[in-house]
């Protein structure tokens, strides 16, 4: 099976205690959206988790509202994180102008503008492996509670298991199998947790939304 290539696999820099993230320096005027999520960690754990992320202010102006399994402006979920659309900020007339001059730095450098423009939109989170899958997306709320992104195309729990039976050789997301046979999939999580030294703790999207909202 290939690898992933890129940075998707690194582990996340966030603090475990940590719940509010901000990337932008504080005089620049942000909102608050709310990330609802699930980690694993090494030891097969299954984790709900939350965190609240501070975008660019005017940000839910681009958003629509969606159903779980729509992206929306979500644009991928990595184990680290998520990384909201970047494209979106041209939308809110996003101005990297001021951060530029903040930092010294020449206002027409398009690399140092890119780097604010991902500070802007790219989160990392608590959590060893964070999955977003069919059977455990990842949800993001605007701030006034609309569902405005919701991500399942990443690692299933299934995934994050092989990933840490093999030391990370095994990359695959377990995706297709878990539609195909669902039967073998819970074959497959069983085994793996016994070789983890786990118990199969798996919770559904239905009891953590109601917990959670």
């Amino acid at each position: 099976m290939p690898r992933m290539g890129g940075n998707a696999l690194r582990r996340s820099s966030a603090i475990a205690e940590q719940t509010v993230f901000r990337n932008l320096p504080a005089s620049y005027p942000t909102e608050d959206w709310f990330a609802y999520y699930w980690t694993v960690d090494p030891e097969s754990k299954l984790v709900s988790a939350r965190a609240t992320l501070q975008l660019p202010e005017g940000y839910d102006k681009a958003c629509r509202e969606v159903e779980i399994g729509e992206q929306g402006c979500i644009d991928r979920i990595r184990r680290w994180g998520v990384a909201c659309r970047m494209a979106l900020l041209e939308e809110i007339n996003f101005d990297a102008t001021p951060l530029l001059v903040q930092e010294g730095w020449d206002t027409s450098d398009d690399q140092r503008a890119l780097h604010w423009l991902m500070q802007a939109t790219h989160f990392d989170l608590p959590g060893d492996f964070i999955i977003a899958s069919d059977e455990h997306p990842f949800l993001l709320f605007a701030p006034n509670g609309m569902l405005a992104g919701s991500y399942t195309h990443w690692h299933t729990y299934l995934g994050a298991l092989a990933y840490y039976v093999s030391d990370g050789r095994v990359t695959g997301t377990f995706r297709r199998l878990w539609w195909e046979d669902r039967a073998l999939y819970q074959q497959a999580v069983g085994y793996l947790l016994t070789a983890l030294g786990g118990k199969n703790d798996a919770q559904t999207l239905d009891d953590c939304l109601a917990r959670w909202l």
